[in-house]
């Protein structure tokens, strides 16, 4: 097995031609409407999103963006800097990201088009071309000699991202098996836990259930692809999905000790591919007196009709609703 490669990627100064202007607020921050800072507690690394031990499975469509939030992770948990803006980060000193599918030369040119800020020789990124067999579990046996070349790269690791989950199993059918899958989540989670790290799984959502009439069913409509363990064995676990106008969300499905579910909305620029937080709400709360805070704060600077439609892109609310919250019709 050979050694992983070691990014450093500068951010790239941006030509006058990229820039772009902007007549609405990309952020309720940018609107003057402050969002909430969480206070970071010594058992996570992220509070309310990535605990310290365990992990964090992180769950979505084939190319909505797992990826490029896992790689703003890592780059704010090596800068301990605040993640979209808004997260406070537990610091470390190396991440690990083992890729199961792709070459290293595609993680790299994500990093090279975000412009993500990372230390020298901080991000260690491992890819199939690095193993003789990536697989940690071949028809049910576990292969000891991949875990422990894992273990070895994973040392002194503040973070470690496996990407994706079913690349690391092979078997007929065994992505729908209750006890390999356990066996596979709990043994690359042993990896990091042995270094100390905090653990990113990205995995791939199943298809949403249906109803009699093909409809999309509500409750339980988001879950990961294969054996129901995988989510069960999570301490915490996240589904990202296209939301509108750019935004995308983060559904918290999961997480151990939390009171209630949580949504994130993630506004992702075109150019550069980073997201900035835009609202990060309980999804079980009085939204409707929120909804209206916000918006008598953002109509001091803009025209009614606009500030409905970007609140509501930003919250996930639909006209329908926000006008029947304000009691008036839509235009």
């Amino acid at each position: 097995m050979g050694t992983p490669r070691a990014y450093c990627v500068a951010l790239a100064r941006r030509g006058a031609g990229h820039v772009r202007k902007v007549d609405v607020p990309r952020s309720l921050a940018s609107a003057g409407i402050p969002i909430e800072t969480p206070v970071l507690h010594p058992a996570e690394t992220i509070p309310g999103l990535l605990p310290t031990t365990g992990q964090l499975i992180l769950a979505g469509d084939t190319n909505v963006g797992k990826t490029l939030v896992a790689l703003e992770i890592a780059s704010a948990v090596l800068t301990g800097g605040l993640l979209w803006g808004a997260l406070p980060v537990r610091k470390g000193e190396k991440v690990l990201y083992v890729l199961a599918e792709h070459h290293t030369s595609t993680l790299q040119g994500l990093w090279e088009k975000t412009g993500l800020p990372t230390p020298p020789r901080s991000l260690w990124v491992v890819g199939p071309h690095e193993f003789s067999d990536h697989h940690v579990l071949v028809r049910g046996v576990p292969q000891v000699l991949v875990l422990q070349q894992m273990q070895a790269w994973a040392t002194e690791c503040a973070l470690v991202v496996f990407d994706p989950l079913a690349a690391f199993v092979r078997g007929e059918n065994v992505e729908n098996d209750n006890a390999q899958m356990r066996l596979v989540v709990d043994s690359l989670t042993g990896v990091a836990e042995r270094a100390g790290a905090a653990c990113v799984i990205l995995a791939h959502s199943g298809k949403p259930s249906r109803g009699e009439y093909g409809e999309r069913i509500q409750r339980g409509e988001y879950r990961i692809r294969g054996a129901s363990a995988i989510e069960d064995a999570a301490s915490a676990v996240f589904y990202m999905e296209h939301g509108t106008g750019g935004v995308f969300t983060l559904r918290r499905r999961k997480y151990k000790g939390a009171q209630e579910p949580r949504t994130y909305a993630l506004a992702r620029d075109p150019d550069t591919l980073r997201h900035t937080l835009v609202s990060g709400r309980p999804a079980t709360q009085d939204r409707r007196a929120q909804f209206l805070e916000k918006l008598q704060k953002m109509t001091e600077t803009m025209l009614r009709p606009d500030a409905m439609r970007l609140l509501c892109s930003l919250e996930g609310v639909s006209e329908s609703t926000a006008y029947r919250w304000v009691g008036g019709t839509p235009p």
